[in-house]
């Protein structure tokens, strides 16, 4: 629960974000500086996670992957912001210094702001708040699976790598207005386009003597012209504009992976390297329709299900398994997604689709989602005997410390469609192969994450991972 003395901070911190001089400038202006500072910035940690590989430098990657996502973070947030509080008039300047204070100390910091706001409000972190010090303490409740630290550790530098198997067919009919095919030529056309913008290659040497070896391409801020009429509608739901800034949408959109293009007066630019990242595969195809159409959405999402369950038939029967979708329990009713059963025992699966998260709270309900097959596996289990495995399968979403520590506590782990094939060969070796995939090592100590803490409009924010004192 979120009280009124720490809507009171909230209050304040957005108070004095409104009135910050920085929106004197004139809004186009701000977002074509903006956009540049965007590109800047993604060269530099593309730069320094190079450096990290070349050099093998230790926890250089995972340290260019949090720049990376501070700076993006707080770039996209800013411009937000110069959508909705920035107008056609104003000053024609606006110094370096100002736009960094405003992404790295502002605009990055805030975010983490609203997730802890949006975590209280479903009581998934605690608050206390002291005036004198104009300090915001934010609890989020301890180790909860014995292995937080190492399960979070490695994700921070796996997550940002992993695939999502968003299952969708050309024909599938995502929102009113584009279908998974229109999608897809969309990102092909675009992605042709940007491919000749970037024309620089930055190269690099591990030694004097070494060889010079290609990095990158030198990200650039491109313009996007309209597309061929049938991908208007992709390009409208794909470009951040200030009526969506302006609306409730702002608070559903949660990063440039949502809305990729922004708006500039009467013209959409992009980052090259962003874009290009995006054009490669399909995993925020299915935020794009669910942000735009739910509706729409939600009377095709059923196929991705069936899907699933034919893939996992393909990868058991491959293996001498018999496999039966939607098997039926009696007394008490229960159905299974997928029974797999031969000599060497049962596998049990229940499957799971989901949309990749981004925010803390998408992960919660992500990770809400996952732990209830978890617990009704765990249920079914007992019905077919002690050698039968329950494993949870998701499209692409292997959940974090949350749903490791009922897996734990249960004995069903969750898995991806990418690890069906082995899966299927050793369903009984499955479980401490994704543990020890996840960072998890048996007879490790338990340990806290260390305090994070930022200043952010006058108020310090401390993020602690134990309960609130009493």
């Amino acid at each position: 629960m979120v009280g009124a003395d720490v809507r009171q901070v909230e209050s304040e911190i957005d108070e004095s974000i409104r009135k910050m001089d920085i929106w004197n400038v004139k809004q186009d202006v701000l977002l074509a500086r903006l956009l540049v500072l965007w590109r800047d910035g993604l060269e530099l940690v593309h730069m320094l996670a190079a450096h990290a590989v070349m050099f093998q430098v230790e926890d250089g990657l995972r340290s260019s992957v949090g720049r990376e996502h501070l700076m993006l973070t707080g770039v996209y947030q800013a411009i937000k912001w110069a959508m909705e509080y920035a107008s056609d008039q104003g000053a024609d300047e606006v110094s370096d210094e100002a736009l960094a204070n405003l992404i790295l100390r502002v605009a990055a910091p805030y975010q983490m702001l609203v997730d802890a706001l949006k975590l209280g409000a479903h009581d998934m972190a605690e608050f206390v708040v002291d005036q004198s010090g104009k300090a915001l303490s934010v609890y989020e409740g301890g180790n909860v699976s014995g292995h937080d630290a190492a399960i979070v550790h490695l994700d921070q530098v796996t997550t940002p790598f992993r695939r999502q198997s968003p299952l969708v067919e050309d024909s599938d009919q995502l929102t009113t207005h584009w279908n998974a095919g229109q999608y897809r030529q969309y990102w092909q056309w675009l992605q042709a386009l940007v491919e000749k913008a970037e024309k620089n290659t930055i190269m690099a040497q591990a030694a004097p003597l070494a060889p010079m070896v290609d990095i990158m391409k030198q990200p650039v801020v491109v313009e996007i012209p309209p597309p061929p009429a049938p991908l208007e509608a992709v390009q409208r739901d794909l470009t951040l504009t200030p009526e969506k800034a302006k609306s409730s949408l702002k608070w559903k959109i949660d990063s440039w992976h949502d809305c990729p293009l922004i708006q500039v007066g009467d013209r959409v630019f992009g980052i090259s390297r962003n874009l290009l990242t995006l054009a490669a595969f399909d995993d925020y195809m299915l935020r794009v329709a669910v942000l735009n159409d739910p509706v729409q959405y939600e009377k095709v999402s059923g196929l991705r299900e069936e899907r699933m369950v034919e893939q996992c038939r393909k990868a058991f029967s491959a293996e001498g398994w018999v496999f039966t979708p939607h098997y039926r329990l009696v007394n008490p009713a229960k159905e299974i997604d997928g029974h797999a059963v031969r000599e060497t025992g049962t596998c049990i699966l229940q499957l799971k689709s989901t949309l990749r998260p981004q925010s803390p709270w998408e992960v919660h309900k992500r990770n809400s989602d996952v732990i209830e097959g978890i617990k009704h596996t765990a249920e079914v289990l007992p019905r077919f005997g002690e050698s039968a495995v329950g494993i949870v399968i998701t499209d692409g979403y292997e959940g974090d410390y949350a749903t490791w520590k009922e897996s734990l506590a249960t004995g069903v782990a969750a898995a991806t469609l990418a690890d069906l094939d082995w899966i299927a060969k050793d369903p009984q070796g499955a479980f401490k192969v994704l543990a020890e995939r996840a960072g998890i090592v048996e007879g490790s100590e338990p340990e806290n994450l260390s305090e994070r803490s930022v200043d952010l409009c006058g108020w310090i924010l401390r993020f602690l991972d134990v309960p609130k004192p009493a």
